[in-house]
């Protein structure tokens, strides 16, 4: 398929849809990286949300986050994953949560810590072919576990899986993380969404802005767009044609 026919699929957020031709890249890989609080992981709940309501079958990686405060902000912002949780549209793997029952299961047999580890690949391993969204959140721990060498196979590996599964595909990414492995995910994905905040000490007021630096086969906008936080999620206040 070329790029001029490509499909798209619905980022969930109506001005961001716009901003992007229509939304993400079909089958494709999307990195969204920012500083804590930016609305990295909102991002990755509209995606969810939109994609179970028109019919697909989707799948939350976690690395950070405990499962029952993912569905507790996805409830907060009128975008409860619950429902396609229950009837086995929504599928999330909790990588954290399983490290932490891996570590009580060999400390209750007497085994090292080292004998416990956590590889997001194991989860993707075994993913069905009905399979067509992914939201991985946050990548960033491959940061701390492995140098920069292992990090690029490691990301790359991940990338090669969910291409071949044709899943369109988030991976979410602290700043952090993101400038420790010399924002090599961002040279690597097919695109790049990049959110940031802008203070105004003498207002006491927070600008948030997010920046379509990279997206291929897509014609965005050079410029950044201002959005805020609402109680039903994000909502992109300029920058829409």
């Amino acid at each position: 398929m070329g790029y001029d026919n490509m499909e798209s699929l619905s980022t969930g957020i109506e001005g961001l849809d716009v901003l992007m031709d229509g939304g993400y890249p079909k089958g494709k890989g999307i990195l969204v990286t920012g500083p804590p609080g930016s609305g990295k992981t909102i991002l990755g709940l509209h995606f969810l949300h939109r994609s179970c309501l028109e019919g697909r079958k989707c799948i939350m990686i976690l690395t950070r986050e405990l499962t029952e405060d993912i569905l507790n902000q996805s409830r907060s912002l009128k975008l409860d994953l619950e429902p396609f949780l229950e009837n086995g549209q929504l599928s999330i793997r909790n990588v954290f949560e399983d490290k932490m029952n891996k570590i009580k299961f060999v400390s209750k047999f007497g085994k090292g810590l080292c004998s416990v580890d956590t590889d997001i690949i194991e989860y993707l391993s075994a993913i069905s072919s009905e399979v067509d969204a992914v939201v991985i959140d946050n990548i960033g721990v491959m940061a701390i576990n492995y140098d920069i060498k292992e990090f690029a196979d490691e990301f790359s590996s991940i990338s090669i899986i969910l291409l071949k599964h044709e899943c369109t595909s988030l991976f979410i990414m602290d700043e952090d993380s993101y400038n420790l492995t010399h924002r090599l995910a961002g040279y690597m994905a097919f695109g790049l969404i990049r959110l940031m905040s802008q203070e105004n000490f003498s207002s006491g007021k927070t600008k948030q802005y997010l920046y379509i630096e990279k997206m291929r086969a897509k014609a965005v906008p050079v410029k950044y767009s201002l959005f805020d936080i609402t109680p039903e999620g994000m909502r992109i206040i300029t920058g829409m044609k």
